[in-house]
């Protein structure tokens, strides 16, 4: 008696997709009682390469017609990152009643509501719980567990590749193009690691998570600030742990404000604590307080399990869809912060709080609303956000 098969359809099979391919064989068992005690299985991939010995190498066509015309096909799978086709082929699935499931944080970002509608009016799901996170389920936890809280900050560090650059610098105070190096041999950081230490990775995942969180289109050019992880140097990491904090590359929402770019982290918190390639991100809602989720937000294989989790929803038709139907304006707010001020020299009127590192400079903390003109002149001037705990009684 053959096993009653869920056919889908993964676009690329590069490391992602692989990843899909092997979660699914290797727990075939657990994903066959999520589904009622049916199985899952690829019945077409979609790449321009051949896999003479891949398992799948049957199934492997560079015809899109042939998947997006075949009635059996219910979900598609599209990890091959980019706009375009993604975009492309994911609109022409959802529109012949297919639902997608997808990693791709840029498609998600600028067009994530667009798709999401079109799934709606043609009664399937459009999910990308992958896109934000890898394997730790933050879209899912915005939507369903904070569905009775208003949110009033995420907070979080999104992208491991920075994580583990700043890490080697507080620990082992090496200067950044040193670390970086390091990542890159190791394998955390690409070739040209611009998307990672400049926060565009990390802005389009905070801006995902803040149009989830708040119901609005939240994009790009929405962000308050973008700014990476270059110009950090290690007096600055010194200076920053003298105050009792360390330096995190954040994507922020906060007051409707969508913000990424480098603060002080208090050392006690659990986001500080979050070293290497790890990402955590802290949630804070109007009714629970916060809530910390920590875990590998990258890696073929935990991506692949929130894939195929998105897989099984979209399938059994559990998964409410993730952006409102309003097409709110994003918020005008800002996000007070204290600020913390790094100089070089020594300039007059330094601030009692000021602490001197081992190079000669100084690092202050000042009230959000300080001004910091007499400042600016001085040799090695630079600032960054201080992310204070919220009062989760107010």
């Amino acid at each position: 008696m053959n096993e009653p098969m869920i056919d889908i359809a993964v676009l690329g099979l590069g490391t992602v997709g692989n990843g899909v391919y092997e979660v699914i064989t290797g727990n075939g068992l657990h994903i066959a009682r999520s589904l009622g005690g049916e199985a899952l299985r690829i019945r077409r991939v979609l790449d321009l390469r051949s896999f003479d010995t891949h398992p799948l190498r049957d199934a492997v066509t560079n015809d899109f017609s042939l998947i997006v015309g075949d009635p059996d096909i219910r979900v598609v799978v599209e990890t091959m990152g980019g706009l375009h086709p993604a975009y492309d082929f994911s609109k022409a699935a959802l529109e012949a009643g297919k639902s997608v499931v997808t990693s791709n944080k840029a498609v998600v970002e600028e067009y994530g509501r667009e798709l999401t509608e079109t799934a709606q009016q043609n009664g399937v799901f459009y999910l990308y719980e992958a896109a934000v996170g890898g394997g730790i389920p933050l879209i899912s936890t915005l939507h369903g567990s904070f569905g009775a809280n208003g949110i009033r900050r995420i907070a979080g560090i999104l992208n491991g590749t920075t994580n583990y650059i700043l890490t080697r610098l507080l620990d082992d105070g090496m200067a950044f193009d040193d670390a970086l190096r390091l990542a890159q041999e190791k394998g955390y950081a690409e070739k040209d690691p611009t998307a990672d230490v400049d926060g565009l990775d990390t802005a389009r995942k905070i801006c995902i998570l803040a149009s989830i969180a708040s119901g609005k289109s939240i994009r790009l050019r929405d962000c308050r600030a973008i700014e990476g992880i270059r110009g950090i140097l290690p007096a600055h990491v010194e200076a920053a742990l003298l105050h009792g904090f360390s330096i995190k590359l954040l994507g922020v929402y906060e007051n409707g404000t969508v913000c990424t770019a480098p603060y002080l982290v208090p050392l006690d918190s659990l986001l500080s604590a979050t070293n290497d390639v790890f990402n955590a991100v802290s949630i804070t809602g109007t009714a629970v307080g916060e809530v910390v989720l920590y875990g590998r937000g990258a890696g073929a294989r935990p991506t692949a399990s929130a894939i195929v989790s998105d897989v099984i929803e979209a399938i059994n038709g559990t998964c409410p869809p993730v952006f409102r139907a309003e097409a709110d304006e994003p918020g005008s707010g800002s996000i007070p912060a204290r600020r913390f001020i790094y100089v070089d020299g020594c300039p007059d009127a330094l601030p009692r709080n000021a602490v001197r590192t081992t190079g000669g400079g100084y690092g202050f903390i000042v009230g959000a609303d300080a001004d910091t003109d007499a400042f600016r002149t001085t040799p090695g001037y630079c600032e960054y956000r201080v992310l204070d705990p919220l009062d989760c009684e107010s």
